[in-house]
């Protein structure tokens, strides 16, 4: 039977069995993602010569913790990365020099971590868009497009 399977007229068989199976193997698992990716960024709306705020989750996928070091944007005169936080009953901002990214996700959202745009040289209107460039100690420079909505 086995003298059978491995004859002449059975081996393309055998070939397309065994390529099919190893192409299976192949894809049965998927690749772990080892990026860095900001999801949902969008900022609030503001006047021109005020303040708005960036809000977006970063989803550290890589295999260790990497460092946002700083933001920057054309859309105003100052571009930090700040922390709200409540003390003694009283909500307060502290800018951060730096936020640690530990593999997972971190957010930046309403009330905690943002990038603060201080002196907009332009109103923010809902529907505009901008570019936000973040520099992370491991991952480099990665600018994106950030849309103004309402909160």
């Amino acid at each position: 039977m086995i003298k059978n399977f491995f004859s002449k007229q059975k081996a393309p068989l055998l070939f397309l069995f065994v390529t099919l199976a190893l192409i299976l193997a192949a894809c049965g698992t998927p690749a772990e993602s080892d990026t860095l990716q900001i999801n949902d960024i969008w900022a609030r709306p503001g006047f021109a010569a005020s303040n708005s705020a960036v809000y977006f989750e970063i989803d550290n996928s890589t295999s260790e913790a990497d460092t946002l070091l700083s933001a920057s944007s054309d859309i105003a005169q100052a571009v930090e990365l700040h922390m709200s936080m409540m003390d003694a009953g009283v909500m307060k901002m502290m800018q951060q020099h730096d936020v640690p990214l530990p593999v997972g996700q971190t957010e930046f959202k309403p009330g905690g971590l943002h990038v603060m745009l201080i002196g907009l040289n332009d109103d923010l209107n809902t529907g505009d868009t901008f570019d936000l460039t973040l520099e992370f100690q491991l991952a480099g420079e990665k600018t994106y497009t950030v849309t103004v909505k309402d909160p």
